[in-house]
């Protein structure tokens, strides 16, 4: 069930710009996984990938000013509009980082008009319906290029695990997020697809490292 996840596609960026205004519960500090591949040199442009990086559902701009200060050249992307405003305020002044206000099913020119090497996505694919994440899976694909990495972070749990109700997290009324066949049948016949471990096991979570065939 996702009954959440299709009543906020429905009310579009409006829930998101509230909870931006107020502090979304989770913005503030890049995401953890990032911020350990980035340390340890295992993600790096010019080593593991090129240095054009997309940030999928960027919100605030933590992990894409973090991905600008290790070298990429990023395109940070999100449609509620008080996000890209604090994204702006928390980039200025500093280089290689840009913030885009874009719907990801109706991306500007300027986004799609040549693949990136690098497309980070650290919660977008899971706050969608699962009829939706296929159009998504296709959008991310047609960005990318033989060779570019998908780094993807996203909920995953099952009904035993998770609680009835969660803002946080999966729960079986909002959405259980996105389990691993999912993954599989959505990218597998166009990229190669590794889970890596993630930070903390208690937070219902999963993360793949993709590779564009």
């Amino acid at each position: 069930m996702d009954l959440l996840a299709t009543l906020w596609q429905r009310l579009g960026a409006r829930p998101y710009n509230a909870l931006y205004r107020r502090g979304a519960p989770w913005e503030g500090t890049p995401r953890a996984e990032l911020v350990d591949l980035l340390a340890s040199g295992r993600l790096h442009p010019g080593v593991t990938t090129g240095p054009r990086a997309l940030d999928v559902g960027c919100g605030s701009g933590a992990d894409s000013l973090l991905l600008a200060e290790h070298g990429f050249e990023v395109t940070g992307v999100d449609f509620a509009a008080v996000a890209i405003d604090k994204a702006h305020a928390a980039a200025e002044g500093r280089p290689r980082v840009s913030f885009v206000l874009a719907d990801l099913f109706a991306l500007p020119a300027e986004v799609t008009a040549e693949p990136f090497d690098l497309i980070f996505d650290g919660g977008t694919l899971d706050d969608f319906p699962t009829t939706a994440r296929r159009t998504l899976a296709g959008v991310l694909t047609d960005l990318a290029r033989p060779g570019t990495v998908l780094l993807m972070w996203c909920f995953s749990s099952t009904p035993t695990q998770a609680p009835w109700f969660s803002l946080k997290g999966p729960s079986r009324l909002g959405g259980l997020g996105v389990p691993p066949e999912e993954i599989s049948d959505l990218f597998g016949s166009d990229w190669t697809i590794t889970p890596l471990p993630t930070t903390d096991p208690s937070e219902l979570a999963a993360l793949y490292w993709m590779t564009r065939r």
